[in-house]
């Protein structure tokens, strides 16, 4: 729904951004002009799909601010409103193209004028061969040809050397048990010991590794180690809770949370004061200080007896006094329709301690507006 703003006093008439940015922001969308416009009032009229202001007379479309396009050389056509054209002149007229010249004749150009390549017809590249091109400055094929390409493979091991045809043959690795490596012609076995990773089994590994690429775990991951460090731009687990001093035993003592890194500032937390039994914030990283977290029950006593309202308008006055008794101007107002419950804008002016003025642009029906006062603390 549509946000009302009621605003009238001249000095304050409208909405003022302060030199700020209106982003996202989307012009009205009618399917035709929109009645008893005042000037400068703008829609986007869905029908052409056309930008229109009203210039105090009529509406305008707003389009772009080419004026006329005009033929060069070569050229013919041209024009200042509506879709515009322009031809290729074919009467022996000169185009420069990159300071380069091109004619256009009445008959066309005739292929004895085009340069002729020195390129034979037929099929370039084979399984032993790759085809070999030469382009010349202007962008034309000038030669075509072959380059033979070895399908022989070089296998050298520690009991021999061997040539495997890539184009006949099959290289197979096979692992095994022990420490030997045997070649043949057609088949390379392979076999490791038991420092290699195995596939199955169960098998301890000692030493630090690395891992450049994914790792996925299907069983259980268990972490020893005192420390673990996880570097990465996004974290993704299926558990709902997260359970913090897992291996906390007898009666609870220690508190609990998370610490935010903030570079060379000093850090802050989120965290349970198993001390006071409250949930706290950092809200002073540098001096160490914290504050409880509210709760529902605890806010909701706090804001009674800080807050009032009064249903306002009597169909003449457009600008109203309200009495909130506070003592003090460090009030919030906010105003809402009595009927539709939308939230409605007018000018609020704090009048002195225990009140606040209310202007309007048009005087409000019979109590048709609720105002809302919050006493800030």
């Amino acid at each position: 729904m549509a946000q009302k703003f009621l605003t009238g006093i001249e000095a304050y008439a409208g909405v003022d951004l302060k030199k700020t940015e209106l982003k996202n922001a989307v012009i009205q969308n009618l399917a035709a002009e929109p009645s008893s416009p005042v000037k400068g009032q703008i829609y986007f009229n869905t029908a052409d799909n056309k930008l229109y202001v009203y210039d105090g007379t009529a509406w305008e479309p707003i389009e772009g601010d080419i004026q006329s396009v005009t033929a060069g050389d070569g050229l013919s056509g041209g024009g200042d409103s509506g879709a515009v054209t322009l031809n290729v002149n074919v009467d022996d007229s000169t185009i420069e193209i990159n300071s380069d010249s091109l004619r256009v004749k009445a008959g066309g150009i005739g292929s004895n004028e085009l340069a002729a390549t020195t390129v034979t017809a037929g099929s370039y590249g084979s399984a032993t061969a790759i085809a070999t091109f030469t382009v010349d400055a202007d962008g034309r094929l000038t030669a075509a040809g072959e380059a033979s390409i070895s399908t022989d493979l070089d296998i050298a091991g520690d009991t021999g050397t061997d040539t495997i045809s890539l184009a006949s043959e099959t290289l197979t690795f096979t692992g095994g048990d022990g420490v030997t490596t045997s070649i043949a012609s057609s088949a390379v076995t392979i076999d490791v010991d038991n420092t290699v990773v195995r596939t199955s089994g169960a098998q301890t590994i000692g030493g630090d590794k690395t891992f450049s690429d994914n790792v996925v775990i299907s069983g259980n991951l268990t972490v020893s180690g005192s420390t673990t460090t996880v570097n990465t731009e996004t974290i993704l687990l299926a558990d709902n809770i997260i359970t913090l001093n897992s291996n906390a035993t007898g009666s609870a003592t220690e508190n609990a949370g998370i610490e935010v890194e903030r570079g060379d500032d000093a850090n802050t937390e989120l965290r349970w004061n198993e001390t006071t039994d409250k949930w706290q914030i950092e809200v002073d990283p540098a001096n160490d200080t914290y504050q409880n977290i509210a709760t529902e029950n605890y806010v909701t006593a706090q804001i009674e007896g800080i807050s009032g309202s009064a249903t306002i308008g009597d169909g003449t006055s457009t600008s109203i006094v309200v009495n909130h008794g506070f003592n003090t101007m460090t009030v919030m107002v906010q105003l809402y329709d009595t009927s539709t419950g939308e939230t409605v804008y007018a000018d609020v002016v704090r009048t002195d301690n225990n009140n606040v003025t209310i202007n309007f642009a048009q005087a409000p029906a019979f109590l048709s507006y609720r105002v809302l006062i919050v006493k800030v603390q």
